[in-house]
């Protein structure tokens, strides 16, 4: 069975997988929209870099075939072989990335249409427009943080609920995505693969087996582990699996 990325199924994934067939035209000629197409698709700015230098790649190549310098053809050919493996390694962060994405929208959008009401209702209250009438309790959305962290172009965490163990540790093996998400380090992305991988093997021993699995080698550890716990209640038998990252 073929492995997900998201929630929302195979099916959703493999359609807004399609930018990876611009990768595959001849001597990678459309590479560099695909590219520039995931890039403003969910912002993320090192995604659009990568479309524009793909682009003066194909520029430069061209230019040099034209020239009838020899080495062009070779330049063509390495741009085309390169971004099609580099698109099918972008792609699991791409689709978890416009997960929440379209995640924001909504809640946005909710957000809109509360701050509108509220607008009407003072403005129906000081114009003295009130005519007995009573009306239903509005709903209350909370506020959320904007979908993307300036810092790095990912999308940023929740604010923390209070249901952190003792000690202010956030158990790991219990915690919800946007409880993981405000650690520092961790984020939203990195939360939604901690919790797919957690329901995959049971839960993690240790602080170790953790970092092992997720494969959290460039965040500098120290600054998670005093942070984090690992009850034992959860964890089931499972053989060892080995993390990979999906952050380019």
């Amino acid at each position: 069975m073929a492995k997900t990325y998201t929630n929302r199924g195979m099916s959703w994934e493999i359609v807004n997988s399609w930018w990876i067939l611009l990768t595959l035209a001849p001597f990678g000629i459309t590479s560099f929209v695909s590219f520039l197409y995931i890039g403003f698709r969910v912002k993320n700015q090192r995604w659009r870099l990568y479309g524009f230098g793909y682009l003066a790649w194909f520029i430069t190549a061209f230019t040099v075939t034209a020239m009838g310098m020899d080495f062009g053809a070779y330049m063509a050919i390495v741009l085309w072989v390169v971004p099609v493996i580099h698109a099918f390694m972008v792609r699991p962060a791409f689709l978890i990335q416009l997960d929440v994405y379209i995640d924001g929208q909504g809640a946005r959008e909710q957000e809109r249409i509360a701050k509108l009401r509220q607008e009407a209702e003072t403005r129906l209250n000081a114009g003295g427009g009130g005519s007995g009438m009573k009306r239903p309790p509005q709903p209350q959305i909370p506020a959320r943080e904007s979908w993307q962290d300036e810092a790095d172009g990912q999308p940023a965490a929740p604010p923390l609920q209070d249901s952190t163990a003792a000690a202010g540790r956030t158990d790991v093996n219990t915690a919800t995505e946007a409880e993981l998400a405000a650690i520092p380090q961790i984020g939203i992305i990195l939360a939604k693969k901690i919790v797919m991988k957690r329901q995959e093997i049971g839960g993690f021993e240790s602080f170790d087996h953790f970092i092992s699995v997720m494969g959290i080698t460039r965040q500098p550890n120290h600054v998670i582990e005093p942070l984090v716990m690992f009850s034992q209640q959860q964890l089931k038998q499972a053989p060892p699996i080995s993390g990979r990252k999906v952050d380019f």
